[in-house]
């Protein structure tokens, strides 16, 4: 899709369909609804009167416009109500009426963003701008998959962004160069989950990370099997060993800001496919466990991103990849294995693997420099009973960390919610015969794999993320389309440009 922005009349452009908003507690139209609305005859206004457009957050009203301005078509966009109106829900309406829009065959699209809200102090243009073009390239992502004869992909070729010369180049350019990288970065985390688990194998996913590098400049080292028995590696080999495709330990670093001692490490879960191991999941649903690398794909799509930006930050992304595979030498329950950092680990649950990978992976960022702690993860199936499919959970051992978190989540617009970590809890993770356990049941099971992933992160400033419930979505849900949604990529690029800042 190509971008740009105009600031010519909006009621004067050629395209395929304008796209203007209304929200329901509003008297009149504003901005560049009402300049639509007196060229259209005041169409709107009186659909508005009739009660046929009532500005309902998600509304879309498709209008042909019959000649009467150069654009073929519009729609009028629901915000709901003004006084409750943020960025995020404005990236979602966008998200949904663009959608729409291409769902309808429409190539060339045209948004009005007046400065309307910027001159009441609600948003500054750099938010309002980057939430937009968020929306309408977020929200008509298409994964084309493998069909040989597959329908033709409807694709809107074309957005034309139009601003006011009031709200600022400055600012506006920033905004749209911002919303670029980061819906770039989200779709490349949501074409990577979206991947089967054939066509994304840890092999496969470290050329991903090779091409990243790539293009960005950025170290890149990836370990293999021989360089992971030398590195004492056992709780990532012990997870890959019942699997044909051999793990690896993916690295990439990004050094901008090199007057400075202070290392950004991300971590992300790289299990490509999970069956649960000896103990094995269910049959129904197994086939969803492709996403089980949206951690791996979140960090490499946030690399991506990062050096796209190119902050005054270092950066070192550290992804343990494997297979969770069913084999005569596989992990079993009561089997007990050492992990880099050198403490032994009983298994009881061979599905409760990803903390495991992740125990070697944080191990081996804070070893390789790393002075403050991510990780990512669809960690388990307990957040989703307790977040269920709208917020992140998140642990740490550092209030002021997290709180660093918190912001860059709320920026991005990604909904997060911190778990206690409590000293009780200790309890769930004391074993009788090794150092740690990586399972006791179901009690307070999302905060149990958080809290296991932070014994390895120990002193070390760090932030687990459990992603489990917000990596996907079942159906169109504002600017998630169904299936990967890229959970936690703007959230960890918004961090590294924060980071760069202090």
């Amino acid at each position: 899709m190509k971008v740009k922005l105009s600031t010519e009349d909006i009621a004067a452009i050629a395209t395929d369909c304008l796209i203007v908003t209304y929200c329901e507690d509003q008297d009149t139209l504003k901005g560049h609804a009402k300049t639509v609305d007196s060229a259209l005859g005041h169409r709107i206004s009186q659909l508005i009167a009739e009660k046929e457009i009532k500005g309902e957050f998600g509304e879309v009203t498709l209008l042909h416009n019959w000649g009467k301005v150069p654009a073929k078509r519009t729609i009028v966009l629901g915000l709901g109500k003004e006084a409750g109106l943020t960025v995020d829900k404005v990236r979602d309406a966008v998200g949904i009426a663009a959608r729409h829009a291409q769902k309808k065959g429409v190539k060339n699209l045209t948004f009005g963003v007046a400065d309307y809200y910027v001159q009441r102090s609600l948003w500054n243009p750099v938010d309002i701008v980057q939430s937009v073009v968020e929306g309408v390239e977020l929200g008509t992502y298409v994964f084309t998959g493998y069909k040989q004869k597959a329908d033709p992909v409807p694709a809107i070729e074309e957005f034309v962004l139009v601003v006011e010369e009031g709200m600022g180049k400055s600012a506006v350019e920033a905004g749209f160069h911002r919303a670029d990288v980061m819906a770039y970065s989200t779709n490349l985390a949501r074409d990577l989950v979206n991947e089967p688990g054939n066509k994304m194998t840890p092999a496969i996913l470290a050329e991903r990370a090779r091409g990243i590098a790539r293009n960005h400049n950025l170290e890149i080292t990836v370990l293999n099997k021989g360089e992971l028995e030398e590195l004492g590696m056992g709780a990532l080999l012990g997870v890959g060993q019942a699997s044909a495709n051999e793990a690896k330990m993916i690295v990439l670093k990004y050094n901008g800001a090199p007057d400075s001692r202070e290392v950004l490490g991300f971590v992300g879960k790289g299990v490509t496919f999970d069956t649960g191991g000896i103990q094995v999941k269910p049959d129904e649903g197994m086939g969803e466990m492709k996403t089980d690398m949206a951690g791996a794909a979140a960090v490499l799509a946030a690399m991506d991103g990062i050096g796209a930006l190119q902050p005054h930050v270092n950066v070192i992304a550290v992804i343990p990849t494997c297979e969770n595979m069913i084999g005569g030498n596989g992990l079993k329950p009561a089997d007990v294995i050492t992990s880099f950092s050198g403490k032994t680990i009983e298994i009881v649950h061979t599905d409760a693997e990803g903390r495991l990978i992740l125990a070697d992976g944080v191990a081996y960022a804070k070893h390789l420099g790393a002075t403050k702690l991510v990780d990512v993860a669809t960690l388990t199936g307990s957040v989703i009973s307790a977040l269920g499919h709208a917020a992140t959970g998140m642990i740490t051992n550092n209030e002021e960390w997290i709180g660093e978190v918190k912001v860059a989540a709320r920026i991005a617009g990604e909904k997060m919610w911190q778990l206690p970590n409590f000293e009780d809890y200790q309890e769930y993770i004391k074993s009788d015969i090794a150092d740690i356990k990586n399972d006791a049941g179901r009690p307070a099971g999302c905060i149990q794999g958080g809290i296991f992933i932070g014994a390895f992160a120990e002193d070390t400033p760090w932030v687990h993320l459990d992603i489990a419930g917000t990596a996907t979505v079942d159906k169109d849900r504002g600017h998630h389309p169904e299936g990967a949604t890229g959970a936690a990529v703007r959230t960890l690029i918004q961090l590294a440009i924060r980071f760069g800042g202090k």
